[in-house]
C-alpha cells in the first residue's frame, strides 16, 4: 500500500476489528438475530450517504453537505454560487468528500477539510468524489468532455505534496478493445488499499462488474456474472478485497459477493423467504452486507416492494425486524446507505409519519 503524505488538521484514529466474511454460505451456522437500537439524526430534509468507524455520518440537509457527530448536524457549506452540495464519504480523520456545483447544477468533485471546500478536479466537465481513505487518497469519476459514454473515467486523486490543495488525477483504464464509442467505466466504491470497484461497458460483452487492483498498473479484472447470468454490477468492496453487487439473469437481479481469490469467484447471497430479486450494496470487514430483497414476477419486470436486508456471516435478516422494541417504535426503514466495522448502519425511513435519517447500532 502506497502512503500518500500531506498535511492534515487532525491525527489519524485507528480502530482495530477482528473477523472476516465467510463465503461458505451454505455452511453458515444459524445465528441469533442481533438487536439494533435506532437513533434519529437531527436536521430537516436530510439524506445520509456514509459513516466512518467512529460513528460519524455524512450526507446532506436542505441541499447542503452535512456531517453528524453524536447525532448533531454540522453543515459543510457550498462552493461560491452553488445551488447544492453533498457529502458522500468520511474517513477516520474526519475529512469528507462529495460533490456540488457552482450554480449550473453540474457536479464538481469536492473535498471538505478544515472548514474549506476544495474543487479537486477543476478541469473536469463533471466530477464526483465517492471515497477517501485514511491517507487522503480520493476515488471518483470524471467527465473529460461531453459526448459519448467513453468520456467518463474512473479515477484516483492524490494531493501534490508541493502544492497543498492541488490534486493529480490518475485515470483507471477501461477494458481494451471493441467499439471505443461505447467503451465506458464508472467507479462505485473503493477500500483503504485503493482497490476500486464499479462497472465497465464494452461492445465485446455488454456490462460487467469491474475490479481495479492496487498494483502498479491498477490492473482491471472483470467480475463475471453468477452461473449463466448475462451481466453484472459491483457496488462496494471491503478492506479484505471482497466485492458485493448484483448479477443479472433475464428479467432478474440476484445479490452476489465476489470472493477475493484470483478468479473473483461469484457467490450468490440468500434472499428472504419467497423472494427472488435483490442486490448487495455495501459491506464491512466483519461479515456484514447491506442490500435489498424483493419478489419479481417471473418473466417480467414486475418487481414488488423491496425490503432492506442485512446479511451477517451468510444469514439474511429483514433489517426492520432487527430493531429493538423501544427505540424502534414508530420507525419504518426505507433504505440503508452504509455499514461500518462496528456494525453501525445509516439510512433513511419514516419516523412517526415524517421522513427521517437514522443510525442503527447493534446492542451488546
Amino acid at each position: 500500500m502506497k502512503v500518500f503524505s500531506h498535511d492534515f488538521t487532525k491525527p489519524i484514529r485507528r480502530l482495530v476489528v477482528i473477523g472476516a466474511w465467510s463465503v461458505a454460505l451454505s455452511a453458515a451456522p444459524a445465528l441469533a438475530q442481533t438487536s439494533y437500537t435506532i437513533t434519529k439524526l437531527a436536521g430537516a430534509n436530510c439524506a445520509v450517504s456514509g459513516i466512518n468507524d467512529f460513528g460519524e455520518a455524512v450526507g446532506q440537509c436542505d441541499g447542503t453537505a452535512t456531517v453528524w457527530k453524536n447525532g448533531g448536524p454540522t453543515t459543510l457549506g457550498r462552493l461560491a454560487g452553488g445551488t447544492y452540495s453533498l457529502a458522500e464519504a468520511i474517513n477516520s480523520r474526519e475529512v469528507t468528500v462529495g460533490n456540488g456545483d457552482t450554480g449550473d447544477s453540474r457536479p464538481k468533485a469536492l473535498l471538505f477539510r478544515a472548514g474549506k471546500i476544495i474543487n479537486i478536479d477543476p478541469s473536469a466537465a463533471n466530477a464526483y468524489a465517492i471515497y477517501i481513505n485514511d491517507n487522503g487518497a480520493i476515488v471518483g469519476n470524471a467527465l473529460k468532455g461531453f459526448g459519448t459514454c467513453n468520456s467518463w473515467v474512473a479515477a484516483i486523486y492524490t494531493e501534490d505534496p508541493s502544492k497543498p490543495g492541488t490534486f493529480k488525477r490518475l485515470d483507471l483504464q477501461p477494458y481494451p478493445g471493441g467499439d471505443g464509442k461505447v467503451r465506458c467505466e464508472f467507479a462505485t466504491g473503493a477500500n483503504q488499499s485503493l482497490q476500486v470497484v464499479g462497472y465497465v461497458q464494452s461492445s465485446l460483452f455488454g456490462q460487467r462488474g469491474a475490479f481495479w487492483n492496487n498494483d502498479a498498473k491498477h490492473t482491471l479484472a472483470l467480475l463475471q456474472p453468477y452461473a449463466d447470468d448475462w451481466t453484472s454490477y459491483a457496488w462496494a468492496v471491503n478492506d479484505l478485497g471482497e466485492t458485493v453487487g448484483e448479477s443479472h439473469p433475464p428479467f432478474g437481479n440476484r445479490p452476489v459477493i465476489w470472493k477475493n481469490d484470483a478468479q473473483h469467484t461469484p457467490v450468490e447471497l440468500p434472499l428472504l423467504p419467497g423472494d427472488n430479486y435483490g442486490a448487495a450494496t455495501a459491506a464491512n470487514n466483519v461479515g456484514g452486507i447491506l442490500g435489498t430483497s424483493a419478489y419479481n414476477v417471473p418473466g417480467t419486470w414486475n418487481v414488488g416492494l423491496s425490503r432492506v436486508v442485512l446479511w451477517q456471516d451468510g444469514n439474511v435478516f429483514d433489517l426492520q425486524s432487527l430493531l429493538d422494541a423501544v427505540s424502534g417504535a414508530g420507525w419504518v426503514i426505507n433504505s440503508a446507505a452504509a455499514i461500518n466495522n462496528l456494525g453501525q448502519i445509516v439510512g433513511s425511513g419514516v419516523y412517526n409519519g415524517d421522513m427521517a435519517v437514522f443510525v442503527m447500532t447493534p446492542t451488546p
